[in-house]
C-alpha cells in the first residue's frame, strides 16, 4: 500500500520539466514525507556550495529544499535528480552558534548522494530496486559520517566541532534493529574522515616542498630545482 500511494503521488510528474529538478518535484517529495510548504534557504545554499567546493562538485546537480515538520534532513532521488530535504527548525535546534553542526548535517546528506546511497523513488515504487537491509543502512550511515568528517576537516573545523552533531543526536543504545549505528561507531567514522582530510593536506604539503625549491632567482622567477630533503630550498639556496 505504501508503494501504491507513492506511485499515485508521483505519476503526474513524470513528464514535467527538462531542467535538473524543479520546485514541483521537490514539493511532491516533501509532501511524501510530511505535508507542508517549502522555501529556499539562502544560507543552506551557501553551505552546500562550501561542501561541494571540497570535492569540486557542482551545486546545480543537487536540489536543496526546506521541508517543515519532518524533524530531520534526508537525501533522496527522483527521476535521477538528487534532492536534499531539510527541516529548518530541526537544523536550528542543533545550531551551536558556529554553524559547523548544520554544515555537518548537510555534508552527511551530500555524502549519501556521493556514495550512491540515495534510493530513486520511481524505481522503488516500480519495484525495480529494493530498500537496503538494516545492516547495509547502518554501513551507509557510517560512510556518510566519514564523508562529512572529511569535508569539515578540509573546511577548517576542529574534530570536536565536526563531532558535535553526532554527539547531540546519537545514543549508545543497541543498534541491531536500527537504521543508524550507535554513537561510538558514528564518532569513529567522523574521526576517520577528519583524519583523512588532515593526512591529505599534509601529504600535499610534503610533496610540494619536495618537488620544487621555494627560492626566487635573481631574474624574479621561482627556482626550478628540487628542494633538499627536510627543507623548502634546494642545495644552492
Amino acid at each position: 500500500m505504501k508503494k501504491l500511494i507513492l506511485l499515485l503521488l508521483f505519476i503526474p510528474l513524470v513528464s514535467f520539466g527538462q531542467d535538473y529538478g524543479n520546485d514541483s518535484d521537490a514539493l511532491k517529495l516533501c509532501t511524501a514525507v510530511q505535508t507542508n510548504n517549502f522555501t529556499t534557504d539562502i544560507e543552506a545554499e551557501k553551505a552546500l556550495d562550501r561542501i561541494l567546493s571540497v570535492i569540486g562538485g557542482a551545486s546545480n546537480r543537487f536540489v536543496l529544499k526546506s521541508c517543515n515538520n519532518i524533524n530531520n534532513a534526508l537525501a533522496t532521488s527522483f527521476k535521477g535528480v538528487r534532492y536534499i530535504l531539510y527541516d529548518k527548525d530541526f537544523m536550528n535546534s542543533l545550531d551551536s552558534g558556529d554553524n559547523w553542526t548544520n554544515l555537518f548535517i548537510l555534508a552527511h546528506e551530500v555524502g549519501h548522494h556521493i556514495n550512491g546511497h540515495s534510493l530513486d523513488l520511481l524505481l522503488y515504487v516500480a519495484e525495480v530496486v529494493e530498500a537496503e537491509t538494516l545492516v547495509n543502512k547502518r554501513k551507509q550511515e557510517l560512510e556518510a559520517d566519514e564523508f562529512a568528517g572529511f569535508v569539515l576537516g578540509k573546511l577548517g573545523a576542529t574534530l570536536k566541532q565536526s563531532s558535535l552533531g553526532i554527539s547531540m543526536i546519537s545514543s549508545e543504545k543497541d543498534d541491531t534493529y536500527s537504521t543508524h549505528p550507535s554513537k561510538l561507531k558514528r564518532l569513529a567514522a567522523v574521526n576517520l574522515g577528519f583524519n583523512k582530510a588532515l593526512e591529505k593536506e599534509n601529504t600535499i604539503e610534503r610533496i610540494s616542498n619536495k618537488i620544487r625549491c621555494s627560492a626566487t632567482t635573481k631574474g624574479g622567477t621561482r627556482c626550478k630545482r628540487n628542494a633538499s630533503e627536510g627543507s623548502i630550498y634546494c642545495w644552492q639556496h
